[in-house]
């Protein structure tokens, strides 16, 4: 398996920095200068100036670089700042790998990607969120996890192993699209507690499983993990809510989501109680679209 990564790093970045090297060299910048710039030692400029700019071997992509590095040199130049910079970088690799000529060197390298007539493997970077929607996203979880530490009662439903809090947008696909607090929510003395601020990607356990509910309620964005009290059936059944039961989840993960996928009212379900078994702990899984919808599903069964 190849990735367009590759041929980026070899042959499109090395080539590119070079023409950068030879560019503001002419521009009368210094060694040290351009070292500062391109982020590399002095010697490694001087390897750069003493070679030709390199010929890739395909003209278009030679023609995009040239036309890049002037464009890289001149912002340097202009001393714009280095985000504007980077951004330019990343702008025209993406292009040119979206149908573009590294795309077809990409098919060039694994041929097997002939059988794909319409590969939109690097198109699929729109479906990701902006960095505003992930900077919404990661705040909601600091406002949801201020809420459950300015309630005391929450301080008892935390598991032993800690409580997982987990949520992402509309257009989640796979576990990078998912943000959790990395280290769980932990009890300390008689208050709550995180390791670190959230981020994407960090819990494969309850990312998974979030992913999994989403294909069967689209609306499902949220998930928190909480101890499997022997009162919390009684709470949901005064309160009519639809959950369902599981026994191993953690040791026969396939197989028991495999069988609550087949459950008639699997679509309604609020959430999922596992009993847990010799060395895992009974935990109650708890799904919501929204955060207003988490809350409140926390209180009507009591639990804040």
């Amino acid at each position: 398996m190849r990735f367009p990564c590759e041929y980026v790093a070899s042959t499109f970045l090395p080539s590119l920095r070079i023409r950068v090297a030879h560019r503001l060299r002419e521009r009368g910048f210094s060694q040290n200068d351009i070292a500062h710039y391109l982020g590399v030692k002095q010697p490694v400029i001087v390897s750069y100036l003493q070679k030709k700019i390199t010929d890739t071997g395909d003209k278009k992509i030679n023609h995009h670089l040239d036309d890049l590095s002037e464009s890289i040199s001149n912002k340097i130049y202009a001393q714009e700042e280095m985000d504007v910079i980077m951004r330019t970088i990343c702008t025209k690799c993406k292009s040119l790998r979206i149908n573009g000529p590294l795309c077809s060197i990409h098919k060039n390298i694994l041929p097997l990607l002939a059988e794909y007539k319409d590969c939109d493997i690097c198109r699929g970077f729109d479906k990701l969120p902006s960095l505003k929607e992930r900077s919404i996203i990661l705040l909601e979880l600091k406002e949801v996890f201020s809420e459950l530490e300015r309630t005391r009662s929450f301080f008892e439903w935390v598991p032993e192993i800690g409580a997982q809090l987990a949520t992402c947008d509309a257009k989640a696909k796979d576990l990078d699209d998912i943000a959790s607090f990395p280290g769980r929510i932990i009890k300390v003395k008689d208050t709550i507690t995180v390791v670190s601020p959230p981020e994407f990607g960090s819990s494969k356990t309850m990312s998974s499983l979030l992913l999994w509910i989403r294909e069967i309620q689209n609306k499902t964005k949220w998930i928190l993990s909480i101890k499997n009290k022997t009162e919390l059936v009684e709470n949901l059944k005064k309160q009519n809510i639809p959950f369902e039961s599981t026994n191993e989840l953690d040791i026969r993960w396939d197989e028991n989501l495999d069988e609550l996928s087949n459950k008639e009212d699997i679509n309604k379900t609020r959430l999922i109680l596992d009993s847990g078994s010799p060395g895992y702990e009974s935990i109650a899984y708890v799904f919501a679209e929204n955060k207003e919808d988490l809350l409140e599903l926390l209180r009507d069964i009591d639990v804040l």
